[in-house]
């Protein structure tokens, strides 16, 4: 299966990608002179007029970027796709940095006049604002905001590509039906759904043999960026770790609190389905490699998009229902 990129763009061609990420860092900074210094005095109808120039600006450039991510995520080892992937992140930095005045000055002005928040003039960006209230007591200078984004770019950013360019590069050398071969991760991570235990055994001991070879890359990696979130924690005076990605994922300690008391009482339900499954397939207990493993004997079948939309939405609506129970 192979992602048809090109209803993302307007030409499908990697030099018109680059010439539109070189267009959206040039525009940012045309925006960043017309509108720096001046959010301060603006009332509801200039603030609506601000966030929805700044949502056109997104829109306008998104399709370029998901281009460029998505054409890195479906083959991390070519070398087109790890340029535009490493343009596309530059470019990202840079808007970031130019437009890091908008939330620092909204901030600043929700402060003085909270009750735009709740002006019907900007109802549609509500959620948005209360978001950048939640923020403001712990925004830095704009110096410093700007030095955060280009650190996160050679950091953070920076070892997930790390991770990606590594990973594509690993090769797996396994035997199928009796044959030796040697296949990228992507590809032998694929087998752990084949109908064959033993062969699923075998492609779960493989990759986690490989890649344990290199633990003391990631075990670097990782202490790294744990080390970057303290320091940063520290310096916009979070009052945890965790606060940074509450507010970035809209969601309060009490809510994540709630869900892992929810999911800690109800353990027996999933031990009952793994019991279930292991039951249905024969085994008397489930090894790691029959995790997501097929059923044995089930027919396929192909569903049509009603069949698969209503299916999700009557086990969503069951799910909420059980949540409930067990509350």
């Amino acid at each position: 299966m192979k992602w048809d990129l090109s209803q993302l763009v307007e030409f499908d061609d990697p030099g018109w990608i680059e010439e539109r990420l070189s267009a959206v860092v040039k525009e940012s900074e045309e925006f960043r002179e017309s509108h720096r210094g001046k959010i301060e005095g603006f009332d509801a109808k200039h603030v609506h007029a601000l966030l929805e120039a700044v949502d056109e600006l997104q829109l306008r450039y998104e399709g370029a970027f998901r281009y460029a991510f998505l054409m890195y995520s479906a083959d991390m080892g070519q070398d087109v796709a790890k340029k535009l992937f490493d343009r596309a992140q530059t470019s990202m930095m840079m808007v970031g940095q130019n437009t890091a005045f908008v939330e620092l000055e909204l901030g600043k002005l929700l402060a003085a006049k909270p009750e735009l928040v709740n002006d019907s003039e900007l109802a549609e960006y509500k959620h948005k604002l209360e978001g950048i209230v939640r923020r403001t007591p712990h925004m830095l200078s704009e110096e410093l905001e700007q030095a955060i984004i280009a650190k996160d770019r050679n950091g953070v950013r920076a070892w997930y590509q790390l991770h990606g360019d590594w990973l594509a590069t690993r090769t797996f050398d396994i035997e199928i039906d009796g044959e030796m071969k040697t296949l990228p991760y992507g590809e032998i991570l694929g087998l752990y759904q084949s109908p064959d235990r033993n062969l699923r055994k075998r492609a779960h001991e493989v990759v986690y043999s490989k890649l344990g070879e290199d633990q003391l890359i990631w075990t670097s990696a990782l202490k790294a960026v744990n080390s970057d979130h303290v320091q940063v924690t520290k310096m916009r005076k979070w009052p945890t770790p965790m606060t940074q990605s509450l507010i970035d994922n809209d969601v309060d300690e009490e809510a994540i609190e709630a869900l892992m008391s929810i999911i800690e009482k109800n353990v027996g339900v999933v031990q009952d389905y793994l019991k279930l499954k292991a039951k249905v397939m024969g085994l008397d207990k489930l090894g790691n490699w029959d995790l997501v493993a097929p059923l044995q004997n089930i027919p396929e079948k192909k569903f049509s998009w009603a069949e698969a939309k209503k299916m999700n939405v009557d086990a969503s609506m069951i799910n909420r229902s059980q949540s409930t129970e067990w509350e």
